[in-house]
C-alpha cells in the first residue's frame, strides 16, 4: 500500500501516478509491466516512486484495491438495500450495476480481465482476497432474508454464499469478450438472469 508521503501529495499529483499506472497495466500481463515506463508517463523522478510505493507489487496492490473499493462506492445504495429486496431480487441488482460499472470503467475491466488470465502469483493472493469480501457481504443479506422468512432457515447460509459468489464470478470469467464487451455483457446477464429463478423457483417438480 501507498506509504504516507504519497497521501500527502496533491491529489491532481496522485492521480496522474495512478491514471499512468492504469494505463500500463491495462495493456500488458504484469511481468511485462515496466516502471520505468510508468515513472516516464507520471513525469516523476524514479527516487520519488520508491517514496511512495516500496516496488511494482505494492503499486499493483493498490490499484487493485482502488479499483475495489471505487466498485462498492458504486455499489453502495444497492448494498444498502432500504428498500427491503430479497436476496436472490438483490444480486440480480448487484449483477446489473456491476455490468454499468464496468461500461464506465473499461480500462479497469482490462486490468481485472489481464489479471484473471494470467493467473500469476498476484492472481491467488488478489482474488482470494476479493471472493471473501463479497462472500461476507452476502452472508450477511443471506441471514437477513432467513430472519425474514424469505430464506429457509436450513439452508447453510456460508455455503449458499459461496455458491451465489461462485456462479457470479464463473459467468464473467467465462463469458467476457474484452473485443466485444457489449455483447457478452448481454450474455452474462441473460446467464444470471436463468440461473437466479432456478434459484429463486426451484427445479424439483412436486405435481
Amino acid at each position: 500500500m501507498p506509504t504516507k508521503t504519497f497521501y500527502n501529495l496533491k491529489k491532481a499529483k496522485q492521480d496522474r501516478i495512478t491514471n499512468s499506472a492504469i494505463d500500463e497495466f491495462q495493456d500488458k500481463i504484469y511481468e511485462q509491466v515496466k516502471l520505468s515506463e510508468i515513472i516516464k508517463k507520471a513525469s516523476i523522478p524514479r527516487g520519488s516512486f520508491y517514496q511512495y510505493f516500496k516496488d511494482k507489487d505494492d503499486l499493483y496492490l493498490y490499484l487493485i484495491s482502488m479499483i475495489r473499493n471505487t466498485k462498492l462506492d458504486y455499489l453502495s445504495n444497492s448494498l444498502i438495500n432500504d428498500k427491503n429486496i430479497p436476496f436472490i431480487d438483490l444480486v440480480k441488482i448487484l449483477y446489473q450495476d456491476g455490468i454499468r460499472f464496468a461500461i464506465k470503467h473499461p480500462k479497469y475491466v482490462k486490468i481485472l480481465d489481464l489479471l484473471i488470465k494470467n493467473k500469476n502469483h498476484m492472481y491467488e493472493l488478489l482474488m482470494k482476497d476479493n471472493l471473501a469480501i463479497a462472500k461476507n457481504i452476502y452472508s450477511e443479506m443471506i441471514d437477513k432474508d432467513k430472519k425474514a422468512g424469505r430464506i429457509k432457515k436450513a439452508i447453510n447460509t456460508e455455503i449458499f454464499a459461496e455458491m451465489i459468489v461462485n456462479l457470479t464470478t464463473n459467468i464473467s470469467l467465462d463469458n467476457l469478450d474484452i473485443n466485444n464487451p457489449d455483447l457478452s455483457y448481454k450474455i452474462m446477464l441473460e446467464k444470471i438472469e436463468h440461473i437466479l429463478n432456478i434459484l429463486k423457483k426451484g427445479v424439483q417438480n412436486n405435481e
